[in-house]
């Protein structure tokens, strides 16, 4: 009993040193970015201009007046929201169709997340190429029976709707993957035992299925919402922030303040501000999460 009692001490503080380059590594590429990020924020620094003193809170007072940062955040708002709810909607239907022929699941699931190992350049050059009329097979298709379709990226709307497509492509996948897993830790006896008190699939579905999913698809949609605040790649390619300023996402007028108007300093309150939305997000939806789980 002696030698096994003292075998998990020494097992924590292997495990313990095992640890150390990964955390050497969030710090040396996380923790330092993001407060020199915070300190930069709090100074008038521009590439153009030497270095200016420290300002405080200014630039955190200009965005509260800056249309263009408020239209960024309804921008970014539309593209996560609609991104989210068909993402997680679309990965949820796979997943349950998926799951009802498993022993097939390994033969055809390479099919399913080739779209999500796509690099995201690569996906934005695709969904342009099929989104611009004079190179689109689409268009193409159907100007053989004299129907034109009309041009997605010169409307706003439009341009914004072709984004959510890109991207709910290339990251249905991710939600697919961890729904499924959630399905098969569910256990069969539970479906059974409905099914012998004279429940329908449907019922077994919504009664049963649906809310031992809650935690998953809740967490799910954190991960995929927290992604979606990314768009940067999609929009630069796709649209370039245009038709006017349709599609630029708060992300993206981060990068046009920091290299293309060279204020660094405020490019960076840009970037606080997304991460402490993200962070606060991120707190509300684990909570509710666990509260989920502790019901």
């Amino acid at each position: 009993m002696t030698q096994i009692s003292g075998v998990q001490p020494v097992f924590q503080k292997t495990f313990a040193r095992m640890l150390y380059p990964a955390v050497i590594a969030v710090g040396v590429f996380a923790i330092l970015p993001l407060c020199g990020m915070l300190a930069l924020s709090f100074t008038d620094f521009h590439l153009v201009k030497s270095w200016d003193r420290e300002i405080g809170f200014q630039n955190f007072e200009r965005l509260v007046n800056d249309r263009r940062f408020i239209n960024s955040i309804y921008v970014m708002m539309a593209l996560s929201m609609f991104g989210v709810f068909f993402q997680v909607t679309i990965g949820a239907l796979v997943a349950v169709g998926l799951e009802k022929i498993v022993p097939k699941w390994r033969l055809i699931r390479g099919v399913f997340v080739v779209p999500f190992v796509v690099p995201a350049v690569a996906v934005a050059l695709i969904w342009l190429s099929l989104f611009t009329p004079t190179l689109s097979p689409i268009n193409a298709f159907f100007d053989l029976f004299g129907v034109t379709v009309p041009a997605m990226l010169t409307s706003a709307n439009g341009a914004i709707a072709a984004i959510v497509i890109a991207d709910t492509w290339a990251s249905y996948p991710f939600v697919m993957l961890l729904i499924l897993a959630a399905l098969q830790g569910i256990p069969s006896e539970l479906d059974e035992a409905a099914a012998i008190d004279g429940a329908t699939k449907i019922q077994v579905f919504f009664r049963i299925t649906l809310p031992l999913l809650l935690p998953a698809l809740l967490m799910v949609s954190l991960f995929r919402f927290i992604e979606t605040l990314k768009h940067f790649p999609l929009i630069f390619v796709m649209t370039n922030g245009g038709p006017g300023r349709s599609t630029q996402a708060t992300n993206y007028y981060a990068f046009i303040q920091t290299f293309q108007s060279s204020n660094v300093s405020y490019g960076a309150a840009i970037a606080v501000f997304l991460f402490l939305f993200a962070a606060v997000v991120s707190f509300y939806v684990a909570r509710s999460n666990a509260r989920i789980s502790d019901a």
